[in-house]
């Protein structure tokens, strides 16, 4: 489970927290209601269902703050960067 929070210019991803740090955390997106957020090479979430006014926040944002979250509390905060590409999908085969 996910949520997407804005505030001013500024967004955040709400996540479950993970059993490890993330390695090179990336978030993928194409413009679609789908994105690809990549913790590390052993574990990625698809977010399905992203509104068209969320989409064009990603489109237009470097970077998106994570919040992994435990019991109501944020356990681990990290930045990644938003990388726009061309089919996002092509990358969940």
């Amino acid at each position: 489970m996910y949520k997407i929070l804005k505030k001013d210019n500024d967004l955040a991803l709400m996540i479950e927290q993970q059993p490890m740090a993330p390695d090179g955390p990336m978030f993928i997106y194409d413009g679609s209601d789908t994105a690809l957020f990549f913790r590390d090479w052993g574990c990625h979430l698809r977010l399905k269902g992203l509104s068209e006014p969320t989409g064009s926040l990603l489109k237009a944002a470097p970077e998106i703050t994570v919040f992994e979250v435990l019991g109501g509390e944020v356990v681990r905060r990290y930045t990644a960067p938003v990388r726009i590409v061309r089919d996002v999908k092509s990358l969940m085969a």
